[in-house]
């Protein structure tokens, strides 16, 4: 909780940058922060990727990536915005692995932590509320986003502005894998009921959530996007609410529930890295590519036009 009130609080500046978020990591323990910044056509944002080393360098490798639109709105809107929720569990999960680093508790895995810090971001309409925009096209982000070396990714959104859940919350989606959407795995449900104290809430996708947004079909948000980028299975961390929020809007973020999706993804990060399960099982896997074949199309744009 403090980690989650601390990012909060460095979140919420109209002044903050990638590289004040990159020193604050550096000076909290051992790990490889880079920030990559991107500017075009008026809209600009600072990519922040960060590797945590594990104990055994030939373990598991869990990504958690900070999915979101942008941490604020400015001009048009002052202050943390509902979408910033993605960047402050990535960072105060970051954050509280270097606390117990710094404590002699230091994982298995080797942990991959990418974001990104936007504070003047964009909005768009979205039924039933408005969202934030991408500063730059979604796969363009996710080359960003998403490391190759990552083994398995937790993907961590704002999931407020829908019906589908209308509980306030942490909601787990199913995994997506290579155009497949596949069971979520039993250590996971526990997890978030551990974490939470409460049973597991999950949050429903349609195949075209897994799509590319560049189709311009229909997504719940941009929660399940990384999987369009990988070929690793991606599990979604939906941060939800009882009501229906735009993810513009200001005086949202929970730490609370902020605080239980990041103990999620360093207690899942514990056990990914000791081998303790698998976000696939790899039986049905195989049988699934053997009777019915490949879903790689589902990561494209797919066909256009009428002769397609």
């Amino acid at each position: 909780m403090k980690h989650v009130i601390d990012v909060i609080e460095m979140l919420s500046s109209a002044h903050v940058t990638g590289e004040t978020v990159a020193q604050a990591l550096r000076a909290a323990g051992d790990c490889d922060v880079t920030v990559t910044a991107l500017a075009r056509d008026g809209a600009a944002t600072e990519f922040l990727s960060i590797v945590i080393p594990g104990l055994d360098a030939d373990a598991p490798q869990l990504g958690i990536v900070g999915r979101l639109g942008g941490i604020g709105a400015r001009p048009a809107v002052t202050g943390l915005v509902s979408d910033s929720d993605g960047a402050v569990v990535a960072l105060a999960s970051a954050f509280q692995l270097l606390a117990m680093q710094r404590q002699g508790d230091v994982l298995a895995g080797t942990v991959r932590i990418r974001t990104h810090i936007c504070p003047r971001a964009g909005t768009r309409p979205h039924h039933p509320v408005p969202m934030m925009r991408s500063p730059f096209p979604m796969r363009e982000m996710m080359a960003h986003e998403v490391d190759p070396a990552m083994q398995a990714i937790l993907s961590v959104d704002t999931t407020r502005g829908n019906r589908l859940v209308n509980r306030k919350g942490v909601a787990l989606t199913p995994v997506a894998c290579q155009g497949w959407l596949l069971r979520i795995p039993e250590t996971l449900l526990d997890i978030i009921g551990w974490v939470s104290g409460e049973l597991p809430v999950t949050l429903p996708l349609t195949t075209q959530d897994i799509t590319p947004y560049e189709n311009g079909l229909w997504h719940v948000n941009s929660l399940m996007q990384p999987a369009i980028a990988t070929d690793a299975p991606v599990v979604g961390v939906a941060l939800t609410a009882q009501s229906t929020v735009p993810g513009c809007a200001t005086g949202v973020t929970n730490a609370v529930d902020a605080d239980v999706a990041t103990r999620f993804c360093i207690e899942t990060a514990k056990l990914f890295g000791q081998r303790a399960f698998s976000f696939v099982d790899a039986t049905e896997w195989a049988a699934l590519q053997r009777r019915y074949g490949s879903m790689r199309h589902l990561q494209t744009v797919g066909r256009e036009g009428e002769g397609a």
